[in-house]
Parts: C-alpha cells; structure tokens; sequence
C-alpha cells in the first residue's frame, strides 16, 4: 500500500514538472532547447539562439517535439501504475491512463495561453497523445505480462491490494 502511495506521489511531482516547465516565458524555454543542444555538442548556445539560424530553429522545434512526447509517456506510464487496480487490469487502465494524460495536455496548452511568449497549439496535442499512447503500450505490454505470470502477478496483487482475502480473524461466528 505504501508504495502506491509512492506512485501517485511521483505522478503529481511529474505533473507539477510539467505545469512549471508551462509556465517558463517563450525566451527561458530556448534558452533551454539551446543549452541542450550545445550540451549534445550539436550547436553553441549562441547558434542556437540566433532566430534567423534556420538549422538551429530545426533542432530546436525537433527537441521540443521530442520532449512532448518523452514527457507525455513518462506521464502516461505513471499514470497507469497509479491506476492500475482501481480502474481494472491491463487493458482497461491503458484506457484510463492515455485519456488522463491527454486531458492533462490539453490543459498545459490553456495554460501555456496565459504565459508571455507561449501559445497552446493543438499539435502538441497530439504529441502529447502519440507519447501517451507509447508510455501506455509499454506499460499495458509489460501488465499483460504480469497477469499471464502466477508468481509475479501475486506480488503486484500484494502491492496493489488486489484480490484481498477478508481476514477471518474479524469473522463473527
């Protein structure tokens, strides 16, 4: 039970993460594209800041797109771990997760509407989605797996409280 705790605990520390990344102004949020890519050894930061360097602006736009989308797995994949067992097996909380996640991007895009140098784009939406939708099949894969294998699905029965058996020493009778 601990652990599950644990597990929603990270999801809400993830999500702050990305509300607080949302809320960082259109110049804060190059300047870390730029300090990535000159970190990759691809570009200085000072390239990579320059608007009219069009294979900077590109390398920028693929690390954005790329982040959305490892971003948004990783919220999905927790998402289903905190999930799982409430709303159902494998299959079920994969739904539940990739709808939760999408919601939640859909929402950093309103809020991005509010922030100075941002904007919300219904592409990012949709990258949100397409990382959801990765972080969930790896996770309903590996669960799927869990299910079909007795001796490991008893310890996520244990972690997650599942198939609790009524203690008899509160029997009455």
């Amino acid at each position: 039970m601990r652990l599950r705790k644990v597990i929603w605990i990270l999801t809400i520390l993830w999500m702050t993460a990305i509300f607080l990344l949302s809320a960082r102004p259109g110049d804060l949020s190059r300047q870390d594209s730029a300090w990535l890519l000159e970190r990759a050894n691809l570009i200085t930061q000072e390239e990579a800041m320059d608007i009219e360097n069009h294979e900077a602006m590109s390398l920028q736009m693929w690390i954005r797109k790329m982040a959305h989308v490892i971003i948004f797995g990783g919220l999905c994949m927790l998402f289903y771990a905190s999930f799982y067992g409430y709303v159902g097996k494998a299959i079920k909380t994969g739904i539940w997760s990739w709808s939760a996640t999408v919601l939640y991007g859909i929402t950093d895009e309103i809020h991005q509407l509010f922030v100075p140098g941002r904007g919300a784009q219904i592409q990012d939406v949709f990258r949100d989605g397409k990382g959801a939708l990765i972080g969930c099949l790896i996770m309903m894969a590996v669960f799927l797996l869990i299910e079909r294998v007795p001796s490991i699905n008893k310890i996520v029965d244990k972690i997650y409280n599942l198939n609790i058996e009524i203690n008899k020493q509160y029997d009455v009778g």
